[in-house]
């Protein structure tokens, strides 16, 4: 009985010997580090780059006196509407002491003669511009039919669409220059038949062209002489946006990439285009007062006018160029990323430690970045680590972004 005492007191104690060190053992194993992860996915990323800029006007017209006299108060306000060959623009009383001498009349003739031919050439213009747009249109409709038929790329048909729209626009910009010249020499022919001697009959010239009054450059009463300008008059529907670019991602750009214009009041983006690179920089100095070389760059806007409805020249825009697009790329988020050596690396889950893998990355956009080697979609990555974790260590993921 004693020897069986005995012997359930030693087997009692190995029993909370050995419980004590399995605790002990449970407190002192390493735990596994919490860290969030996210997947590593495929999808589209682009390389742009953005800046601000203004919205302009495209085709602008100054109105000047194509007289000397005394010109009455302009009732036009900047933000009017005017209609071309409709809308007074001005009137112009001659000066009383003003006569057309022999030399003068001779030059009034010439001038006459100048607009003439003026209009036979912006005629001539806007009958070829006229062609060339019908031309386009037409191409323009054999080429959907055969993008419909499936014979045709779709970016090949927006090459013909923007094409068949630049030949439109230039087709109307000739209209508005023919009908500029025939109010020249409607003015020309004006001054010819005014009298010799000094009256009181005024002169009123109509706009050449419809728009917008976008300045009033003379707006009182006041002697003027011919080529004194009055007003300008803007066609709003051929508005872009005038980005002022850093240099340095200026060189990057090239006429026809596709770029968008955003944050300019609007619910939606406006579709554009790179049109213009200005081939020379100029120095501004920003908010902070540090000097930067800027270049001018024009977006023209590829939309219907009704998608930028209430933006106007002179708004504050901000636009973005497209320099290089990948519609299925490798991605990672940038907050995965940690600097190593001098390349990037991650640290990538496997079987529940957090391994440093070394990759290659290309583009960089806001929220992810484009990898070129090092990971496959599906692999999980650490997110914004922090300094405690390592390579090898045992991580447990706390979800994903």
């Amino acid at each position: 009985m004693t020897t069986r005492l005995a012997r359930n007191r030693w087997l009692l104690i190995a029993a909370l010997t050995l419980m004590a060190g399995v605790l002990l053992a449970a407190l002192l194993w390493p735990r596994a580090l919490a860290v969030e992860v996210a997947p590593v996915t495929r999808g589209p990323i682009a390389d742009v780059v953005a800046d601000q800029g203004i919205a302009r006007v495209r085709q602008a017209y100054v109105v000047s006196a194509p007289i000397g006299g005394r010109l009455e108060r302009i009732p036009l306000e900047v933000g009017d509407r005017v209609t071309a060959n409709t809308t007074p623009v001005a009137r112009i009383r001659p000066a009383a002491s003003e006569l057309l001498d022999p030399r003068a009349r001779a030059q009034a003739e010439a001038a006459r003669d100048a607009a003439r031919s003026a209009v036979t050439a912006a005629t001539a213009q806007r009958d070829r511009l006229t062609a060339e747009s019908t031309q386009t249109q037409h191409d323009l409709t054999r080429l959907k039919a055969m993008a419909d038929a499936g014979f045709l790329s779709p970016q090949a048909l927006e090459t013909a669409q923007t094409a068949a729209d630049e030949a439109a626009h230039a087709a109307h910009g000739a209209d508005a220059d023919l009908l500029a010249a025939r109010a020249n020499l409607a003015s020309a022919e004006a001054l010819l038949a005014a009298p010799s001697r000094g009256g009181s009959e005024a002169v009123t010239f109509t706009s050449p062209a419809s728009g917008i009054v976008t300045q009033v450059v003379q707006q009182s009463a006041r002697a003027i002489t011919p080529g004194t300008p009055l007003v300008e008059i803007s066609d709003t529907t051929g508005l872009e946006a005038q980005i002022e670019f850093l240099s340095q991602d200026a060189v990057k750009i090239r006429p026809g990439m596709r770029a968008e214009i955003y944050d300019w009041g609007g619910p939606a983006t406006i579709p554009a285009q790179v049109r213009r690179v200005e081939p020379k920089g100029f120095t501004k100095v920003s908010a902070l007062g540090v000097e930067e070389q800027r270049t001018l760059v024009m977006l023209q806007f590829t939309s219907s006018p009704t998608t930028w409805r209430g933006l106007a020249p002179g708004y504050r825009v901000w636009g973005r160029v497209f320099l290089r697009e990948i519609p299925s790329a490798v991605l990672v988020p940038l907050g995965a990323l940690v600097r190593a050596d001098s390349g990037w690396a991650v640290f990538r889950i496997e079987h529940g430690r957090a391994r440093l893998r070394t990759i290659r990355i290309g583009t960089m956009a806001d929220r992810d970045a484009e990898v070129l080697m090092g990971l496959s979609p599906g692999d999980s990555v650490a997110v914004y680590p922090s300094d405690l974790v390592h390579d090898g260590i045992t991580v447990r993921p706390t979800g994903a972004r």
